[in-house]
Parts: C-alpha cells; sequence; structure tokens
C-alpha cells in the first residue's frame, strides 16, 4: 500500500542547473525529486560526459518553478525538444572577441551562471514560487547516507 502525499506536497522536489563539464556553456534546467540519481541518468542517456550540479533548489511546485526558469531561458534552448540551454547563444557568440566554444571556460561561466540564478529566483520570487537553494554537499551528502541504509538494513 503506497501512502499519498497531501496535495500541497505532490510538487515538491528540486529544480537544478548542471554544467556541461566539457563545455561550461551548456546547461540543463530541469525538475527532479532525486536530483543525484538524475544526474547519474543522464550520463548513461543524455550526455556525452556527466554534468556537474551547479545549482540545487527545494521548490514547492517543481514544474511551475521549472516552467518560470525555462522561460527565463527562452531563446537560449538548443533543441526545442529538450531542457538543454546554452548560457551564451550562438548570435551572442558572434558577438564575443572570443569564439564561444572558448569564450572565458569554467570561470567567466561562473560569473554568467551567478546572474542567471538571481536572474531565475528574481523570477520565482515575481511569481510567488518558494524556494529554497540547497548546498550541494549537503544534498549529496545525504544521499550517500540513505544509499548505505538502504543496502545495510535491505540487505536482510
Amino acid at each position: 500500500m503506497s501512502v499519498q502525499l497531501p496535495q500541497e506536497f505532490q510538487g515538491y522536489g528540486y529544480i537544478y542547473l548542471f554544467v556541461n563539464e566539457n563545455n561550461p556553456n551548456e546547461i540543463k534546467i530541469g525538475f527532479s525529486k532525486d536530483p543525484i540519481t538524475r544526474r547519474q541518468q543522464l550520463h548513461t542517456t543524455g550526455t556525452a560526459q556527466p554534468m556537474y550540479i551547479k545549482y540545487l533548489w527545494a521548490v514547492k511546485d517543481m514544474r511551475e518553478a521549472e516552467r518560470v526558469a525555462h522561460y527565463r531561458m527562452r531563446g537560449h534552448r538548443i533543441n526545442d525538444q529538450r531542457e538543454f540551454f546554452n548560457i551564451v547563444t550562438e548570435d551572442g557568440a558572434l558577438e564575443l572577441e572570443v569564439p564561444h566554444q572558448h569564450y572565458g571556460g569554467h570561470d567567466l561561466a561562473d560569473v554568467y551562471l551567478d546572474c542567471l540564478r538571481n536572474l531565475i529566483e528574481d523570477d520565482w520570487e515575481y511569481c510567488g514560487i518558494h524556494y529554497e537553494r540547497k548546498d550541494i554537499s549537503e544534498v549529496v551528502e545525504k544521499y550517500n547516507f540513505d544509499q548505505v541504509m538502504s543496502k545495510k538494513y535491505n540487505s536482510f
């Protein structure tokens, strides 16, 4: 028998922003109840190299929060059917002095991503979406603890 969560908590989960390790211009914004496993799944099904977790937010309504974040990134989507975005669009890259694949690497990407994080959070606040920025190391630590405990107590 499965336990049904109250309606107000059924959409609860995480919004994540992953960054391509080889191309910091490419990001993925999505939602998941388990972003650590989602990152692992993406590497086996959707990306050539693992992506790293740059930002993670706990939200009450994952779908609405994702919709607002994707709206912020309109015009940056790499493929209309996927949730991957370029920080600097191809058109925008033409205006840079340095080609976009070398537009500054991870250091400059961090500056752009910090600005993007602020814009997304501002959009959520404007739309009345409650969020809590999460410390990624704490989420990973909890995930690892849960995995160890699951193996320990499911082995009987």
